[in-house]
Parts: structure tokens; C-alpha cells; sequence
């Protein structure tokens, strides 16, 4: 393997939502939505609590005592407070003070929900996307959302934003899901501010103006949204929306890549890696180049095994080497299928073995399917072990 077999890192620009949810009751619901919050509002004050036994509550649980915030919530949530059933929701969700019980957490979360609760609505709205402790159900998860994205919740906002954005059990519709982002974005929410410069960088929706994808995406990116963060770097990198500066674009990289971002981490090893823009640092390009295959990241995990390969950062180790490239390959990655294959044809730091060999050729052939970078002696290869 040469070093012209490495991965560049210069892939498409593309940003999923966390937390996405899918399917909705019709649009049209919306309108009458907002009338069934009002009912729901008051309905949070049927049941009046005590004040003081909350915040004594409160107290408790911020200080560790949860045995006396367990039972000083149960009190108030078996009485009606919304507020505290929302709490004992999350103490059963995490396990704090009391065994984890998902399944009690979303009964509780339910009667907050019903009462009008905003963070319980969205709360159960993500259980029902994710099918978490409850069948999976989009129609039921995007009804919660709406519910608390109409009081204000800027976590719904974002999500319906998104949903909104991709069509995804919506209509597809860029000025609700613009509404709804900027909505969440101006109120400071860092995810949603990452998803709406996401959208002028895109030009979804004829939103051409890329001043206001730099001004977004660097307001969530100097929250310490580490996405946002990667975005940025990308931005200055490719000088999209933003002049080009790979001073810049290695900072913003670095602030993602530190958080645990793995797409950072590899974009960080490759410029470190290739040296084509500033002095090449094959140790440092290692080094982030193994924080990411860490995570899984294909591309990373294929070039980690080509500089155990070639020595490069790094003592030869064809045993990591392989260790690497095999799991790129068992991901699907094209390229490390074949080298695989070729190591099991040639013997190349293993045993010759022709049924493995063709097992990993015969993959990488389909994973090649309509590609016209395929390299040059795949078919032959094969076909001389048929």
C-alpha cells in the first residue's frame, strides 16, 4: 500500500440532528394544538402543591440527598404537580436514588405530559422516536413535539425544525422548518443554530445568504456545539461561506476533535497526514487517526492500519495493520476489502488462504458496484481464484 492509497478526508458536508424523530399527525393540527396547550396549562394548576416541599425537594436531590428527594416528589406527583412528576420521571430515567425503570419514568413523564408539562412532552416525544421503553411509534412522537414546541421548548422547536427540514413524516417544508430553527436559535439553542446555518450553507429553500450560515454555525460553535464546531472547520477548510483559512479550520477542528468528535478527529489526521497545506506531522496524524478509528469511523480505521503498514508515525506492525484494515473492511469499506483480499491472495502478513481471499474480493467487488475508481487488477484477481 502506498501513501496515495490514504483517504483525504474531504467528504460532502452533511449534519443529522441528534435527536430526530419522524412522522407527524397532519399540519393542519398545528392550529387546534394550540388551544389543547391553553386547556393543558390549566390544568397544571389543578392540583396545587407546596411550594416550599419542591424546593425542599429540589434541595435534596442537588446535594445528593435523593432518598428524601425521591420520597418529598412522590408526595407531590401522586397529588398531581407536574412539575414533580417530571422530576420523579428523570430520577427513575437516570436511577438516582432508585432502581432505573424506564418503564415508570414514561408513566410518570405521561401525566406531567398530560398536564401540560413541556420538557415531559419532549421527553416522551424522543422515547416514542427512538421506541425506548415504548413501541416505537412516529405519529405519537411528533404529537409531543408539536405540544412543546408550541409552549416554547426550544429542544421540540429544533426537532420539529428538522423533521420539517427532511420531509420526514411532514411535507417536506423549508420556510415551517427555517421558523422553527430560528425560533429555537434565537433563543440561544445551540443545536438549532448549527441546523439553520446549516441550511443557508445548503441553500435549502433559496436561502442563498451565506453570511447567515458563518453567523450561525459560529454561534453554536462558541457554545462548544462540538458539530458545529467540525462544521466551522470545514467551512474555513473548504472556504465555504467564509474565506478560506486552514489556520482557522485547524483550530475549529481541534476544538471538535478534543470533545470526542470522531469526523473532527479524522479530518485532523488527514491534513496532519497529507501536509498539504502546512508541515506534515505524521505522529500527530496517528494519533488522531486512532482516537477516531476508536469510534468506529471506517475511513479512519483503514488508514490506521496503512501506517501500521508502512511505519508511518509509527514502528511497522503488520498485526495492527491487519487488526484495522479488517474492521474498515467488516464495515463495508470498499478499499479495505479489497487490500484485505489481496493480503489473503499474496500471504502478506498472514497465511495464504485463496477462500478468504475470494470472500474478501468477491465483497469488495459489490461494494465497488458502479463505482469507476475500483482498482485496476480487482477483477483478475478474482477471477484467477474462481
Amino acid at each position: 500500500m502506498s501513501r496515495s492509497e490514504l483517504l483525504s478526508g474531504q467528504w460532502a458536508f452533511k449534519v443529522f440532528s441528534a435527536e430526530l424523530s419522524t412522522l407527524a399527525n397532519g399540519w393542519g393540527r398545528l392550529c387546534s394544538m394550540t388551544v389543547l396547550v391553553m386547556t393543558a396549562f390549566l390544568l397544571c394548576w389543578g392540583h396545587p402543591a407546596s411550594a416550599d416541599d419542591y424546593s425542599s425537594a429540589l434541595k435534596a436531590y442537588q446535594t445528593g440527598n435523593f432518598e428524601r428527594a425521591l420520597e418529598l416528589w412522590t408526595n407531590l406527583a401522586e397529588s398531581g404537580d407536574p412539575r414533580s412528576q417530571y422530576r420523579l420521571s428523570r430520577m427513575y430515567q437516570q436511577g438516582s436514588g432508585v432502581e432505573r425503570d424506564l418503564y415508570i419514568a414514561i408513566e410518570w413523564s405521561r401525566k406531567a405530559a398530560t398536564r401540560g408539562h413541556s420538557d415531559a412532552q419532549n421527553f416522551l416525544g424522543w422515547r416514542y422516536f427512538k421506541g425506548d421503553g415504548v413501541a416505537q411509534n412516529y405519529t405519537e412522537a411528533v404529537s409531543w413535539y408539536v405540544k412543546a414546541a408550541l409552549q416554547g421548548n426550544v429542544k421540540a422547536q429544533n426537532q420539529l425544525g428538522w423533521m420539517l427540514l427532511h420531509g420526514l413524516g411532514l411535507p417536506q417544508n423549508f420556510d415551517e422548518a427555517r421558523k422553527w430553527l430560528q425560533d429555537a436559535a434565537t433563543q440561544g439553542d445551540a443545536e438549532a443554530q448549527n441546523n439553520l446555518g446549516w441550511m443557508y450553507l445548503n441553500e435549502m429553500g433559496k436561502l442563498t445568504d451565506r453570511g447567515q450560515a458563518l453567523k450561525w454555525i459560529q454561534k453554536a460553535a462558541s457554545q462548544g456545539h462540538a458539530k458545529a464546531q467540525d462544521n466551522l472547520g470545514w467551512m474555513y477548510h473548504n472556504g465555504k461561506g467564509v474565506g478560506w483559512d486552514i489556520d482557522e479550520a485547524v483550530r475549529w477542528y481541534r476544538e471538535a476533535a478534543v470533545q470526542g468528535h470522531a469526523r473532527a478527529q479524522f479530518r485532523l489526521g488527514a491534513l496532519y497526514y497529507n501536509g498539504t497545506d502546512f508541515s506534515q506531522d505524521l505522529v500527530e496524524a496517528k494519533k488522531w487517526f486512532e482516537l477516531a478509528a476508536r469510534q468506529g469511523i471506517a475511513e479512519t480505521q483503514f488508514n490506521l492500519g496503512v501506517m501500521y503498514f508502512n511505519g508511518e508515525g509509527t514502528v511497522p506492525n503488520i498485526g495492527e495493520a491487519l487488526k484495522w484494515v479488517e474492521k474498515a473492511a467488516r464495515q463495508g469499506l470498499a478499499i479495505a476489502q479489497y487490500t484485505l483480499g489481496t493480503f489473503y491472495q499474496d500471504g502478506v502478513g498472514v497465511s495464504t488462504d485463496e477462500d478468504r481471499a475470494l470472500y474478501w474480493l468477491r465483497k469488495a467487488i459489490g461494494s465497488y458496484e458502479n463505482a469507476t475508481d475500483y482498482p485496476e487488477d480487482l477483477h483478475q484477481r478474482y477471477q484467477k481464484l474462481q
